[in-house]
């Protein structure tokens, strides 16, 4: 499954070869059910935004929350993305999320692409 599906750097998302991806974002906004806005850190460690992420289906998306996304371009012509399925990074009371640690999961997903 993890090759068919490689995590990418959210900078890569609008010229990918791969029609289905994952990245992993932090949920900014719910602008509409249908809608996203997602951050998802980059190669360098930058936050990079990413609007008007559609949502295949109204989901129970928690704003202010880590997810791992599964998700392929839009084929309306518009560089976007749409997400098929989502999954929630549960973090416990207390804990955050390191970027630099979602960075290196993506580069090294790069390298192996049987890493899950």
């Amino acid at each position: 499954m993890s090759n068919q599906t490689p995590r990418i750097d959210p900078s890569q998302v609008s010229n990918t070869e791969h029609s289905v991806f994952r990245i992993i974002a932090k949920v900014l906004d719910q602008p509409q059910p249908t809608e996203l806005i997602l951050q998802s850190p980059t190669t360098n460690g930058e936050m990079l935004t990413l609007p008007h992420v559609k949502l295949s289906q109204g989901g129970n998306i928690e704003v202010g929350s880590w997810y791992e996304f599964v998700c392929r371009g839009v084929d309306t012509g518009d560089v976007g993305l749409m997400v098929l399925d989502s999954v929630k990074c549960e973090l416990k009371e207390g804990e955050e999320i390191s970027v630099s640690g979602i960075v290196a999961l993506q580069q090294l997903s790069g390298k192996f692409p049987d890493l899950y």
